[in-house]
C-alpha cells in the first residue's frame, strides 16, 4: 500500500486550513482468485477475465470502496466489496452452485432410496425431500444425480435428475419383477401351457414375464405351467420369481413297470442294451423299466431283452425277450438252448503260389461239439492223445503192425519263414509216452510208412528252401535218406509193396500253377508225372495196382477224392460230389475200402461239419458215415484189422488223437 499527501504552500484561514489539509490517497495491490478457477472476474463490472489477476486498487478516500464480482455458468454469481481497509494482499470467491428444493414420492410401496449410491434411509420411505446443488462441467454439460430405490418383490429403479428437469416432484414408480422364461421339456416337442393358455411346444421362449406381489410385498404371485405330449402323462409345475431363475425343465415321465424274467435253466443272464440287468439271491432278473412312445402318435415302445446263460462248462445261446408295455404285464419267462458247441482254432501248413511256391502258416476256425460221444445209440471214440495249446496235431499214420501211430506236430511260434514241426510216435494200445523222431528244428510233414513197417517216409526242408522227400528207419536206427531233390516242393509221399518199391508224391513247381502227380522207382532219378490234372494227397493201394488221390473241381473250390491205376491210367471220380468237400484218403489193409473226410453232414443248426466216412471200393456201395457227433474230425488212417480208425478230431475243444470202430 501507498499513501500520497500534497502540502499546501501558503497559509490560509483556520477553517480554510482545516478543508485544505493535505489529501491522500491509497493504492492496494491485491491477487483476485475465484473457486472454480475458470470463472470470470469483473472489477467494478468491468470484465477483467480469469483468475488468478494481479488488481491494483487506488482508495481516494477512506470512504471509497470497490467490488469484485465473480461468475461462472452453473453456480450463483457473487460479489465482494473491497475498502481502504481490506487487510490482506489477496482475495479468493468461492462460487456456490446452483440448487433445486427436490420431493421424491415413492410409490405404490416404500423403498430404500438412494442418491448417488448412497441410502438416504436405513429404512424404505414413500417420501423424501432434499436441496440439491447443480454444476456445469467443463463441457457446459449439467452435472446430474442418480436416483435409485430399491424394495424386494420390484425391479430397481433408476433414474438420472439435472438442473434443466422442468419438474421438482418426482414420482417413482416401482415397477414389477420381470424375466425371461425358458421352457424345456424331457423328451422336446410337447404343448406348453402358461396359466392355461397354450404359448407353443417346447422348447419355448417367452419374454418379460411378470411377476407381481402380494399383499404389503411379503410374497410373490405364481404361475403355472403345463405340458402335454401324446404317450405322456401331463406335468404341471407351479413357478414364481424363484430368484430370478429363467430356465424350467420339466421332465415327462414314460410308463413304467416292475418286471420279473425267470430263465430256463435258471440263473440266465438279462442284457438291455448291453447292460446286465440286477439278479437277486436266487437268480430271478427284477428290473423297473420305462416304455416311452414310439412315435408322435403316442404308441408306447418295446424294449429288446438278450438273454443267455454261461458257465465254465456251458453256454446257452443268446434268446432276444421282446417287452412290450403289454397292459401292465410284469412276470416273463424265458427258455434257453444250450450252445453245444466251441470254436477251436486249426493251425496248418498249405502252398500257395506266388511268382513261386511256398509253404505258409495257415489259420481257420473250426467248430467242436462239446460232447465228445456219438450219442446214446452208437459207440464212443476214444482218445489216444491230447495236445496242449502251444502245439497242433497235423496228419497221422498207423503202422503195418498196428502197434504205433506216427503222427506230425507243428510248432507254431514264428513267421513263415520259420515253419517248424515234430515227427512224434505213440503206442495205439495208450502205454508208454511219445518218441521223438526228429528235433523240431525244421519242417517236417506227411509222414507214412513202408508197406513192411521198416521206413518212414516224410517230407522236409531240412536240406534247403525247398521241401523233399526223406527215409529214415521205423526201427529206429540212424540216418536219414533225401529221395527227392531239385527246386521243387515235393510233398504226401506214399510208397507201394512192389518187388521194385516205387515212391508216389505231390510235386508242386514253380513254373507250374497246379499240384501234379509223381512217381519215382525207388534207387532211380527217373520220375513220372501221372494224371493230365493237378492232384493232391496221393495214397498207394497196398495191393499196388491203384491210387486214391485228391483235386479240386474248378467250378464249385470243392475237393473230390479219385482213383487211378498205378500207371496213371483209368482216372475216375469216385466220390463225384462237385458241391461237397472231401479229402484224406487212406486205404484199409485189403484195399477194398476207402477213409476220408467230407463236410456233406449237417447239424441241427443246418451247419455242415467235416465227418469221417468210408467206401467199398469192390462193391461200389455209397459212402457211409462214421463219425455224427459233429465236430471237426479228419485225418483218418486205418487199424490193419479194418475195424477201427485213428482221426484226427476237436471234439470237446481241443486238437487230439481218436479211435473209432468201424462196422
Amino acid at each position: 500500500m501507498r499513501l500520497i499527501c500534497l502540502s499546501l504552500l501558503r497559509p490560509l484561514g483556520l477553517m480554510s486550513l482545516l478543508a485544505l489539509l493535505p489529501a491522500c490517497v491509497t493504492e492496494k495491490l491485491i491477487t483476485l482468485n475465484a473457486r472454480p478457477a475458470d470463472a470470470t472476474l469483473k472489477v467494478d463490472d468491468q470484465e477483467r477475465g480469469k483468475p488468478p489477476l494481479a488488481e491494483k486498487f487506488v482508495f481516494n478516500n477512506e470512504r471509497e470502496t470497490h467490488r469484485v464480482t465473480a461468475s461462472r455458468p452453473g453456480y450463483r454469481e457473487q460479489t465482494v466489496t473491497i475498502s481502504r481497509d481490506y487487510p490482506k494482499e489477496d482475495l479468493l470467491i468461492d462460487l456456490k452452485p446452483l440448487s433445486k428444493h427436490l420431493t421424491f414420492a415413492i410409490v405404490p410401496m416404500p423403498g430404500i432410496l438412494s442418491i448417488n449410491g448412497v441410502p438416504v434411509s436405513g429404512e424404505p420411505i414413500s417420501q423424501y425431500t432434499k436441496e440439491l446443488e447443480f454444476t456445469l462441467d467443463a463441457k457446459n454439460q449439467w452435472t446430474t444425480y442418480k436416483i435409485t430405490v430399491q424394495r424386494a418383490g420390484f425391479e430397481p429403479l433408476s433414474k438420472l435428475i439435472s438442473y434443466a428437469d422442468k419438474e421438482n416432484n418426482y414420482i417413482l414408480q416401482l415397477a414389477p419383477m420381470k424375466k425371461d422364461l425358458v421352457i424345456t421339456t424331457t423328451p422336446p416337442g410337447a404343448k406348453v401351457y402358461y396359466d392355461d393358455e397354450l404359448v407353443g411346444t417346447s422348447p419355448v421362449k417367452l419374454a418379460d414375464k411378470t411377476f407381481e406381489v402380494e399383499g404389503q410385498g411379503s410374497r410373490f404371485i405364481t404361475h403355472k405351467i403345463r405340458i402335454a405330449k401324446p404317450g405322456y402323462d401331463p406335468v404341471e409345475q407351479t413357478i414364481s420369481w424363484d430368484d430370478g431363475k429363467t430356465d424350467y425343465s420339466l421332465l415327462l415321465k414314460p410308463k413304467t413297470k416292475t418286471v420279473t424274467i425267470v430263465t430256463d435253466p435258471p440263473g440266465g443272464l438279462v442284457k438291455i442294451d448291453d447292460k446286465p440287468l440286477p439278479r437277486n439271491a436266487q437268480g430271478v432278473t427284477t428290473a423297473t423299466l420305462s416304455f416311452p412312445p414310439a412315435n408322435d402318435e403316442g404308441e408306447l415302445s418295446t424294449i429288446s431283452a438278450q438273454v443267455n446263460k454261461k458257465t465254465a462248462d456251458s453256454e446257452w445261446e443268446t434268446q432276444t425277450l421282446v417287452i412290450g408295455w403289454d397292459n401292465g404285464k410284469t412276470d416273463y419267462s424265458v427258455r434257453l438252448k444250450e450252445i453245444k458247441t466251441v470254436p477251436v482254432e486249426l493251425l496248418g501248413v498249405q502252398p500257395r503260389r506266388g511268382d513261386a511256391w511256398q509253404m505258409v502258416w495257415q489259420r481257420q476256425m473250426t467248430l467242436a461239439m462239446k460232447d465228445t460221444t456219438e450219442g446214446p445209440k452208437k459207440e464212443s471214440p476214444v482218445q489216444l492223445k491230447r495236445f496242449s495249446r502251444s502245439e497242433q496235431l497235423d496228419s497221422m499214420s498207423v503202422s503195418p503192425d498196428g502197434k504205433q501211430l506216427l503222427f506230425t506236430v507243428l510248432l507254431p511260434g514264428g513267421d513263415n519263414d520259420d515253419l517248424r514241426s515234430q515227427l512224434r510216435i505213440i503206442r495205439t494200445d495208450g502205454t508208454g509216452g511219445e518218441q521223438y523222431l526228429s528235433d523240431g528244428k525244421s519242417l517236417e510233414l506227411m509222414a507214412s510208412y513202408t508197406p513192411d513197417g521198416s521206413q518212414i517216409v516224410f517230407c522236409s526242408n531240412r536240406a534247403g528252401r525247398v521241401l523233399s522227400i526223406w527215409s529214415m528207419s521205423a526201427l529206429g536206427l540212424p540216418g536219414m535218406t533225401q529221395l527227392t531233390s531239385g527246386e521243387t516242393h515235393d510233398l504226401w509221399p506214399s510208397v507201394d509193396s512192389d518187388p521194385k518199391p516205387r515212391l508216389y508224391y505231390e510235386l508242386l513247381a514253380d513254373k507250374r500253377p497246379d499240384p501234379r502227380l509223381y512217381m519215382t522207382q525207388l534207387g532211380t532219378t527217373i520220375r513220372t508225372d501221372l494224371t493230365s490234372f493237378g492232384g493232391t494227397q496221393p495214397r498207394v493201394s497196398p495191393k499196388a495196382d491203384a491210387i486214391v488221390f485228391t483235386a479240386v473241381n474248378p467250378k464249385t473250390g470243392k475237393r473230390d477224392i479219385y482213383r487211378m491205376s498205378d500207371r496213371g491210367t483209368e482216372v475216375v471220380n469216385i466220390t463225384n460230389t462237385p458241391d461237397v468237400d472231401e479229402a484224406d484218403a487212406a486205404w484199409s489193409s485189403d484195399g477194398g475200402k476207402i477213409a476220408f473226410s467230407s463236410d456233406l453232414a449237417v447239424n441241427e443248426q443246418r451247419q455242415h461239419y467235416r465227418s469221417l466216412w468210408v467206401m467199398d471200393l469192390a462193391g461200389g456201395g455209397q459212402p457211409r458215415q462214421v463219425t455224427t457227433n459233429g465236430s471237426w474230425d479228419d485225418c483218418p488212417s486205418w487199424d490193419p484189422s479194418g475195424q477201427y480208425l485213428y482221426f484226427r478230431s476237436n471234439r470237446g475243444g481241443e486238437w487230439a488223437i481218436w479211435k473209432i470202430g468201424v462196422k
